[in-house]
């Protein structure tokens, strides 16, 4: 599939002839295969770029360079690099009133402080995205638009989520941006899956989701490999994975971990190991490999001392205490539990401060 935002960058680049609005355009278009997943070639790209302006940088050209790298470390790495690069993009363009640079920066960084669960400072970066993007901001707008809703879809409000989503796609659209598409179609699934897995944990009633959150999962994974986007593509898979745990398809989510499991980003690992091991753990209890089980187990526990979202530490130590139960270990499943249910009652807590702080952020603004 081609790219029409990609043969849209192409056409700018060709009929500009100022070289500042041209290294601007090249920097946009290396952002743009940066989240596609050409990590290689848009390094190469950004590299000319700033060599062409090393003796006499300009602002523009800083600013987009910035935006430009943020993107590259986010959808090669979900580096927390990307946070200081958005950053440094959204002060640039505030300091040169350039507005459509600052209301994408604003959008980006909105996302990463998602990411990092700073739920405040998300909250105001969204609204001041849609207050500086123009309604044809396409690449700003579908930006926020996603970040709104994901917030909204985390709090496990997803009557408000969906016109959020709804405008969000709506822009990705105009833009032709497949990555853009790509990165809503996985969000949406993610965010459907982890509430599954929840409900699997915590609530028991989780047949039906199950079924809708893997063919969710499996959805983003065909839009990907149709449309030809590569960045972090062992993040489907994963979900996927995770999915098929509760399916109690355990053969078919134990080889998908083994496969994607080794070939994510470190940082990644060390803030999902007790996640992911807990579900091997109990992947391999099922196919009666116990002392395979055992070690995972182990490991999943130990893990659980590194630092981990709320939500995802609640559900590993819910899989544990199961895990635990059936090697016979009472006390150790006993105190997991209690401590899963201590975490599950602060995710409830951070998902009602997440929908107030969205819904005060915003007040006024509508899905645009």
């Amino acid at each position: 599939m081609a790219s029409r935002l990609l043969a849209k960058l192409d056409a700018a680049i060709a009929r500009t002839r100022d070289p500042v609005q041209l290294a601007c355009l090249r920097a946009e278009r290396a952002g743009f295969l940066g989240r596609h997943g050409k990590v290689e070639l848009a390094q190469t790209q950004l590299k000319e770029i700033q060599r062409q302006f090393a003796d006499q940088p300009h602002v523009a050209v800083s600013g987009w360079l910035a935006l430009a790298e943020g993107q590259i470390e986010h959808g090669s790495r979900l580096s927390h690099a990307a946070h200081d690069r958005f950053q440094r993009a959204r002060a640039l363009s505030a300091a040169a009133q350039m507005r459509p640079l600052q209301a994408l920066s604003a959008a980006w960084l909105a996302h990463t402080e998602y990411v990092r669960c700073q739920r405040e400072r998300m909250a105001e970066l969204c609204a001041e995205a849609l207050r500086l993007a123009a309604p044809d901001h396409h690449a700003a707008r579908w930006r926020v638009n996603l970040t709104v809703a994901c917030g909204y879809h985390f709090a496990g409000l997803m009557d408000q989520a969906q016109p959020w989503y709804t405008a969000a796609r709506t822009h990705a659209m105009a833009d032709g941006d497949d990555a853009a598409i790509s990165a809503l179609i996985y969000n949406q699934a993610s965010l459907r899956g982890t509430q599954a897995r929840w409900a699997a944990a915590f609530d028991r009633h989780c047949e039906r989701r199950a079924v809708g959150a893997v063919i969710s999962a499996e959805s983003s994974g065909q839009f990907d490999a149709v449309s030809g986007v590569q960045s972090l593509s062992w993040l489907g898979p994963l979900l996927r994975a995770q999915l098929l745990v509760l399916e109690g398809r355990h053969a078919e989510a134990l080889a998908l971990f083994d496969e994607c499991w080794p070939r994510s980003e470190p940082h990644f690992r060390a803030r999902m190991e007790s996640v992911v091991l807990a579900d091997r753990a109990w992947c391999l209890l099922q196919l009666d490999r116990h002392a395979e089980g055992r070690v995972d187990a182990d490991q999943a526990l130990q893990g659980l001392q590194a630092p981990c979202d709320t939500d995802d530490r609640a559900m590993a130590q819910a899989r544990l205490a199961q895990v635990f139960q059936q090697l016979g270990d009472e006390a150790t499943a006993a105190s997991l539990t209690e401590a899963a249910q201590r975490d599950c009652e602060t995710h409830r807590q951070d998902q009602r401060r997440q929908a107030a702080l969205l819904d005060a952020a915003l007040d006024g603004i509508t899905p645009a």
